[in-house]
Order: structure tokens, then C-alpha cells, then sequence
């Protein structure tokens, strides 16, 4: 989402689907800063296509039409250009199930028809989803739930402008990357999965540099030989860490070959991305790794006496 912060209750402990913020705070904080504000409610529902008994999960994200918070659609019209009752913005994945645009769906829990106007591209909130209706047909679907409902907000999201004055009582502002941070399972999945790829690297390359040990001590009396020949240590330290280098490079490449070509196979309902950036920075602390376990393969050579090992002492 395009948004710098998002004003939440001060109980919320920065999750915006357990926020609530009435009414009037909206127009308080217009009073204290010129940023621009858009109001965002957040509800985990189930849907399912007109004479579909199938529940597909999905969550709403309640928003203004028009408001900086609305995803440019890659099929369909906006919510300024729809003219429909109740439409909704869906993300792709639902395509991939079967919906179109022009379909009518239901809300599984009060039966309330959306029309689909649209569909976005990558919008997830967690592992599920993302629907996006106003907030006038957010209104209806919370009074199906419940005929005593109030007209509340879940957040304010605020992008630009002064917000150093922005001081509510009952409410905290908070910034948007520890808003990410508390979406549910995300640090718990993201540290996980961050520790098993770095512990994989630093085995991968210290295996390497363990195999070109054993490759050294075989090759004991050649690098006498060469020492005998006159090659200095500088010359042969450049060799085996050149060796080495070359082994992890051609490793890496065929995993990232393999890598990006798993990622192109996988469904695209699976909420996996593979950065670019992250590949290339896993590849060169990879090599590096892999070229500081080749110092004790160097430190082997440096220790091999030529007369020893060519004399047949050292074997």
C-alpha cells in the first residue's frame, strides 16, 4: 500500500484488524496535519460464486473509491467507473478459481451479492486473498452481521505531509514497515525461513571448502613440486582459492538456474516472490563463504616440504 503510517487505538498493539477508531477522529486529524488520509477497514470472511456451494477465504479491505489506497486494477475498471451496487475489486488469484468479471459473488455469511468490476494484482493480507469493496458496502455487510453496528474505522493511513503534530488522544500512529511486521505469522515465517536459507549457504560453502581440503592432502606431493620448481606461496594461495571460487560460482549459478525455474513452475495462487536481489546476495556471500573455507586448504600448503614430500616422507 502506497502509505507512510497508519493511525491506530493505542490497544491495537500495532494489528489494524483489532483497531477501532470512531468517526470524528478522521476529521480531528485532518485538523493537525496536511497529509493525505484514507480511512482502511480490514475483515477475514469466506466467499463463494452464485450457485457455488465452494467457500473461497478472502479478506476485505474496506476502503474510500478514489482514495490513494485503491490498487490500479490489470483487468476491469475502477471504482469511480463502475456503476453497479456492492462492486468489488478482486486480487488475480480468484480468476485462477474460476470468477470473472461480471460475476456475481456472495459473502457466505450474510449471502450479500458483490459484483466483480475488476481484478488487482498481488494484494494479500497474510495468506489470504484480498477482496476490496467501499466502504458504504462494508457499512451493509457489517449491519447483516450485526443490526446494532455503528459506523467505525480500523485505520487511518496517512501518506506525506507534516505528521509530527499528529497527537489523539487514545491512539498511537504507526509506521507502515511495523505494520508489516505484526501482520499475523509474518516475523515468525520470515525469521524461519531467512535462518534456514543462511544456514544453508554457510553448509553448502564450508562443504566445499572441507572437499578441497581433502583434494589438497591428496595432492600433497604436487604442490611440492611446484614449491620445488620455484612457484612461490603467494602463486599457489592464488591458485587454490581461484579453484575454489570457480567450483562455488559454477554451484551457484546451476542453483539459481534451478532456483528461477522451480519459482516459474509453482502455482501462482502460492504466495512465494523471488527476488532478484535476494538471489544475488545469497550467491556472493555463497562464494565468499566458500573461498574463507579454502584457507585452511592454503594454510595445508603452506606446511608441505618439498624434500619431504618428494622423497616419498610425507605419504
Amino acid at each position: 500500500m502506497d502509505a507512510d503510517y497508519f493511525l491506530l487505538s493505542d490497544s491495537a498493539e500495532d494489528l489494524i484488524s483489532v483497531s477501532n477508531l470512531n468517526t470524528d477522529v478522521y476529521e480531528q486529524l485532518v485538523a493537525q496535519t496536511d497529509a493525505e488520509l484514507a480511512v482502511l477497514d480490514i475483515q477475514r470472511m469466506y466467499l463463494s460464486r452464485q450457485g457455488d456451494a465452494e467457500k473461497l477465504n478472502i479478506t476485505y479491505f474496506a476502503i474510500e473509491a478514489g482514495s490513494f489506497l485503491e490498487p490500479a486494477v490489470t483487468e476491469g475498471v475502477q471504482f469511480a467507473n463502475s456503476t453497479v451496487e456492492n462492486p468489488i475489486l478482486l486480487d488475480d488469484d480468484f480468476a485462477l478459481e474460476g470468477i470473472e468479471i461480471g460475476d456475481t459473488v456472495l459473502d457466505s455469511s450474510t449471502e450479500l451479492e458483490f459484483t466483480v468490476i475488476g481484478f488487482v494484482e498481488d494484494q494479500m493480507y497474510g495468506h489470504t486473498s484480498i477482496g476490496f469493496i467501499t466502504t458504504d458496502t462494508y457499512t451493509k455487510l457489517r449491519t447483516l452481521l450485526n443490526p446494532m453496528y455503528e459506523k467505525e474505522y480500523h485505520a487511518i493511513a496517512v501518506r506525506g505531509g507534516n505528521v509530527e503534530n499528529i497527537n489523539l488522544d487514545g491512539t498511537e500512529l504507526v509506521a507502515k514497515a511495523e505494520i508489516i511486521e505484526n501482520v499475523p505469522s509474518y516475523t515468525a515465517e520470515h525469521m524461519t525461513i531467512t535462518m534456514i536459507v543462511w544456514v544453508l549457504v554457510v553448509v553448502s560453502a564450508t562443504i566445499i571448502g572441507v572437499f578441497y581440503y581433502i583434494l589438497t592432502l591428496q595432492k600433497r606431493k604436487q604442490f611440492g613440486i611446484m614449491k620445488a620448481i620455484g612457484l612461490g606461496m603467494g602463486r599457489l594461495a592464488g591458485i587454490a582459492a581461484s579453484q575454489v571460487c570457480i567450483i562455488a560460482a559454477c554451484g551457484a549459478v546451476i542453483a539459481n538456474l534451478l532456483t528461477f525455474a522451480m519459482a516459474a513452475a509453482l502455482p501462482e495462487t502460492m504466495p512465494f516472490y523471488l527476488k532478484s536481489g535476494s538471489a544475488c546476495l545469497v550467491t556472493v556471500v555463497f562464494i565468499l563463504i566458500s573461498i574463507v573455507s579454502s584457507l585452511i586448504s592454503i594454510l595445508n600448503i603452506s606446511h608441505v616440504d618439498p624434500m619431504k614430500v618428494i622423497g616419498g616422507a610425507d605419504e
